[in-house]
């Protein structure tokens, strides 16, 4: 039985909807019903010359649609009309028209009455595919949902983590209250760019032109082409690019106190390049090249700058020397999850 109920679901929500649309397949088979039909009248009496039209006229709409139940219609007169009341000699008499344009008027009531049935249950069939859509898409929206929480709280986790150990070393490194909130701030402004760039794409990963270019604009001084930056876009996990702002900023300050930004005419080169090794990881490497900067030397006391810059990139190799125009830094690190792919955003090569 459920079988029996299974196929005749089947036949009417997906065979009759598709036959009905396909014109090659409703006329044809609409013909088929209706040489049926008028075979079978033939070996009727002729007191019931309408019975087996009427019954193609039902199946041929309900099967093969409106058009090919039309057609049914006049073609069931017309044999109606040639091989009974003309050749019995009947069509002039009036109650033989009167019958003749009843079977007609009758049968156009059927094919309307069913092309509104077969409407109705395709908008039910229509909407109930609606419907699970939706309910399949709640579904995945919660699943995405619950994902995106996880993350969310691993995020929170890992950012708590980096304020506490930024907190606990700026207080250790600065000498007075005053610098310790002023390095303090600026580190978590880094941060707080990287993390809104990693929340713009659902902590996916941040743009890597976006997140050099926001961290280095508050540290910009004034002027003309103080800062060059051009590499390909490309995007990095949360962690590196809290890595990456941290250490762009203390570059930054760097040369803001001692480097390049320290005097009217240095200026700051960043160039990067993004190269992927397979579908999971890409090599990065990016140069900080200060130029007309005044001379600087490795300083003698490692503060926590330093630290952030050697050693806070993860699995990074940092070669930091000290030339007569400044500072000169190559970082060089295997990301993980990478892509090359662009981004909406900004170009990738900038002039500030």
């Amino acid at each position: 039985m459920r079988r029996m109920v299974h196929h005749v679901d089947t036949l009417v929500e997906r065979i009759l909807p598709r036959v009905r649309r396909n014109a090659l397949l409703a006329y044809p088979l609409a013909a088929v019903i209706f040489a049926i039909a008028a075979i079978l009248r033939i070996f009727l009496p002729p007191s019931v010359p309408f019975l087996t039209f009427f019954a193609a006229v039902i199946f041929a709409t309900l099967f093969a649609g409106t058009g090919p139940g039309l057609v049914v219609v006049a073609a069931s007169a017309a044999f109606a009309w040639r091989f009974h009341f003309s050749e019995s000699h009947q069509f002039g008499d009036f109650s033989s028209s009167v019958a003749l344009i009843s079977f007609a008027a009758m049968a156009c009531l059927i094919v309307a009455v069913i092309h509104l049935l077969n409407r109705k249950v395709e908008n039910l069939i229509n909407e109930r595919k609606r419907n699970e859509a939706l309910l399949q898409d709640s579904a995945l929206g919660e699943l995405q949902l619950e994902q995106l929480n996880a993350e969310l709280r691993h995020r929170l986790k890992n950012i708590f983590a980096v304020i506490s150990g930024l907190v606990s070393q700026s207080a250790r490194f600065s000498p007075d209250v005053q610098s310790f909130a002023s390095a303090l701030s600026g580190r978590l402004s880094a941060m707080g760019t990287a993390v809104d760039l990693v929340a713009t794409r659902s902590f996916l990963g941040a743009s890597l032109s976006e997140l050099i270019a926001d961290t280095m604009k508050p540290l910009v001084p004034p002027g003309s082409s103080r800062i060059i930056m051009h590499g390909p876009d490309g995007i990095i996990p949360g962690d590196v690019a809290n890595a990456m702002a941290l250490t762009l900023h203390e570059l930054g300050t760097n040369a803001i106190k001692y480097g390049a930004w320290s005097n009217s005419i240095g200026v700051v080169h960043i160039a990067w390049k993004l190269d992927q090794l397979d579908e999971d990881e890409a090599r990065l490497e990016l140069v900080w090249d200060e130029q007309g900067g005044p001379a600087v030397a490795q300083p003698e006391r490692r503060g926590l700058g330093s630290v952030l810059i050697d050693s806070g990139f993860p699995s990074a190799t940092v070669d930091r020397t000290f030339t007569q125009d400044g500072v000169h830094c190559r970082i060089s690190a295997v990301v993980k999850q990478a892509t090359t792919r662009r981004t909406r955003g900004r170009r990738p090569s900038q002039t500030i």
